[in-house]
């Protein structure tokens, strides 16, 4: 049965947070023991690494947090959220991939 009022969009804006949180949290546990194997072996591509991850994890879902937040209080246009934010963060995730890339085939 679908919910149409004010009560089921609440849950359903709640269980989209709870998983974009979740998956944030999941993404600096990560990105931390990329950081730490750096300090560990003080190792370049092991930092490029970790930037790598934290650009293709981290850093879209707290683009998505933020421009959902500041788009509720400020009134965005839907093509704010159909276009500007998703060639935005695709545009992140390929500079994290080239990144991490460029960690795995970097010469020492």
């Amino acid at each position: 049965m679908i919910q149409t009022g004010s009560t089921g969009l609440y849950v359903h804006y709640l269980a989209l947070l709870a998983v974009t949180l979740l998956g944030l949290v999941l993404s600096f546990a990560i990105v931390f023991q990329a950081y730490r194997g750096y300090r560990r072996n003080d190792s370049q591509p092991m930092l490029l690494l970790a930037v790598g991850l934290v650009l293709l994890t981290v850093v879209p879902f707290v683009v998505s947090l933020v421009v959902t937040s500041a788009g509720t209080v400020l009134g965005f246009g839907p093509i704010v959220y159909s276009y500007y934010v998703p060639i935005l963060t695709r545009t992140i995730e390929v500079v994290g991939l080239v990144t991490i890339l460029y960690s795995l085939y970097r010469r020492t």
